[in-house]
């Protein structure tokens, strides 16, 4: 059994080292860490990069945050024969497109480090804010050093992230991890997900947006709980 770990926009693969999911692989999707951009131009385009980059070609339980839960859910639809099961974390089915498209000018006319605050804002708790918890500080590294071309084409991917009507494809099994802090992802959004997969059950923990960064053994509990799940 191996697990696919990808990381949310702007991070890499090294956010996962503080998670304590065994027999995982963590990988840097295009146009983060050590990866190329490359040619990619929507999010179908980064879930087959990002499976061929695999060496294993055998099935895969697959679990990502944020848009490394989107990135999951298109590998599903595109590719089930690598994929066993998901566990979609702070991920809706459709993204708020000007919202999106918003955020990739801003990010073009700010820079990384001016669109600093209100991004840590989004992702972390008030309390890890104040506190400077490292989760934090790795994070505002990670993004200080991110090419704002590459963040801000990832915006425009996301800006047309809509699979709402393609959720009853997905026919693998899916549990989908929602913060009750969240404010990005809010639970009830989650649910969508829930609502439209045959096979989905809706896990909420104490949280915000970034939870395997700031709840990370709780995180791993419930992939766990998971990946028993598809052992019977």
């Amino acid at each position: 059994m191996t697990v696919l770990l990808l990381h949310p926009i702007g991070l890499d693969r090294s956010t996962w080292q503080g998670v304590p999911i065994e027999d995982s692989i963590a990988i840097d999707l295009p146009g983060h860490g050590d990866a190329p951009l490359g040619s990619v131009a929507t999010l179908a385009d980064v879930a087959d990069a990002a499976l061929e980059a695999l060496q294993d070609r055998r099935p895969v339980d697959v679990v990502g945050v944020s848009l490394g839960g989107m990135v999951a859910l298109h590998m599903a639809l595109r590719h089930p024969d690598r994929v066993r099961s998901l566990v979609v974390a702070c991920a809706p089915a459709a993204t708020a497109p000007d919202a999106m498209l918003g955020r990739a000018e801003d990010t073009e006319r700010l820079g990384m480090d001016g669109l600093m605050d209100v991004t840590l804002r989004r992702w972390f708790s008030q309390g890890a804010l104040i506190d400077d918890r490292p989760v934090v500080r790795a994070a505002a590294e990670r993004l200080a050093a991110d090419d704002p071309t590459a963040i801000a084409r990832y915006w425009r991917m996301l800006a047309g992230h809509d699979l709402r009507a393609r959720l009853g494809e997905i026919a693998v099994p899916v549990t989908v991890v929602a913060g009750t802090g969240d404010v990005s992802v809010t639970p009830a959004i989650a649910r969508e997900l829930e609502d439209g997969i045959a096979d989905a059950r809706l896990v909420e923990l104490d949280g915000p947006h970034m939870l395997h960064l700031e709840a990370p053994e709780a995180f791993a509990a419930a992939v766990r709980e998971h990946l028993a799940r598809q052992l019977g």
